[in-house]
């Protein structure tokens, strides 16, 4: 396989750190964690910030501080009344963006128009009509998980352009949907305080809370997780289109087009992903799609984080735009690429052999192999 020279020589830090020193250095950047200090329990703000503290002393703090606030707080309480009972829902779609028998994945290095290089990622595998009509009803799932800035999470201006691009091709009937994670909730105050609420009423896309909805209780019959809550208002959607960015993650290694899935279920089950001491947080982030696959996937990879996240990691710049219709063959490039930049967080194997992944592909998620991929540059 060939070796793509990744990102620009910058700032990476700001203390100055340069993609070259980087590597001098990559060994004290695995200490960056994804937690911030918050010990008190009425201190939601402490997590909006970064802290000056120890990088893994915050980290402990923060996952002390989930143990701590899921049993007190009532939107982490799975109440009856809340889930409307047992669905047998089922989001799968075959995947349109194939060819010769191989999943497509397009690398488009975003300049200054990033609504051209959205566009020209996916025409590249195929264009919006291999999965989409205009009629259809779509779901738009960003990776909003905590107030603090890209590649922390989604990106404004990316999901500007990608409401621009869809609506330019016709298709009008958008919402973005999203329900935050860990102990950053509720929804609505992160939701406000990224400015997602201004952003979808600036383009005419309507926005989904999903706390505010019900849920429905879905079977998955997985190896790690058996029933899992879903927003019932995934079945009022025709397709649904992933826009995660591409990042490490402290406990689950990375977090791109399989891990969004997270944000789909109920607070109160994104404690069982955690379970048995976080260890096997991966496989349980696969087994979440074994019920819901996105018809198609818009990766920014403009930033990401190489350590830490998903909230605060050393942070770099490849500069990628990425589109596929198949989240592990998405998802293995995306840790290609992080693996170009000495990323450190658990992910000093071959990409197919990492827990997410293979779990994924254990329950034929998407492609198995290199060898039923295919990379478009464009």
């Amino acid at each position: 396989m060939d070796v793509l020279l990744l990102g620009k020589e910058e700032e990476m830090m700001k203390d100055g750190i340069s993609r070259r020193s980087f590597f001098k250095y990559f060994g004290l950047a695995a200490a960056a964690a994804a937690g911030i200090a918050g010990p008190k329990k009425e201190a939601f703000a402490a997590r909006d910030y970064p802290s000056s503290s120890s990088l893994w002393q915050d980290r402990d703090a923060y996952l002390k501080d989930i143990i701590a606030w899921i049993p007190d707080i009532p939107l982490y309480q799975k109440k009856g009344a809340e889930v409307i009972g047992t669905v047998n829902f089922r989001h799968l779609p075959v995947n349109q963006y194939r060819k010769d028998g191989k999943s497509l994945v397009s690398l488009v290095y975003a300049g200054p128009d990033l609504k051209k290089d959205i566009k020209r990622a996916v025409d590249a595998i195929g264009g919006f009509g291999k999965a989409l009509r205009r009629t259809d009803r779509i779901l738009l799932k960003p990776n909003f998980n905590s107030p603090d800035p890209p590649p922390a999470g989604s990106s404004l201006d990316f999901l500007a352009a990608v409401f621009q691009v869809l609506q330019d091709e016709g298709y009008t009937n958008l919402t973005l949907g999203e329900s935050v994670g860990g102990p950053w909730g509720p929804s609505e105050r992160v939701l406000k305080m990224i400015g997602a609420d201004q952003l979808t009423r600036e383009h005419g896309v309507k926005l989904l809370n999903f706390e505010e909805g019900k849920w429905m209780d879905v079977p998955l019959n997985g190896e790690f997780l058996d029933v899992m809550a879903y927003p019932a208002s995934l079945q009022e959607f025709d397709k649904i289109i992933y826009l995660p960015v591409m990042k490490t993650h402290f406990l689950a290694g990375f977090t791109m087009g399989l891990k969004l899935s997270q944000g789909l279920i109920h607070p109160a089950d994104k404690g069982k992903v955690h379970a048995d001491n976080h260890i096997f947080v991966a496989q349980r982030i696969a087994e979440l799609n074994k019920v819901i696959h996105p018809d198609l996937i818009i990766m920014d990879g403009r930033r990401s984080f190489v350590s830490g996240g998903p909230a605060h990691g050393l942070a770099i710049e490849p500069g990628f735009v990425l589109a596929s219709g198949d989240q592990i063959a998405n998802d293995v490039w995306g840790v290609k690429i992080l693996q170009q930049w000495q990323a450190v967080n658990k992910l000093n194997m071959y990409a197919w052999q990492l827990p997410q992944i293979a779990q994924a592909v254990r329950w034929e998620l998407g492609a198995r192999s290199d060898n039923e991929v295919a990379l478009v540059r464009v």
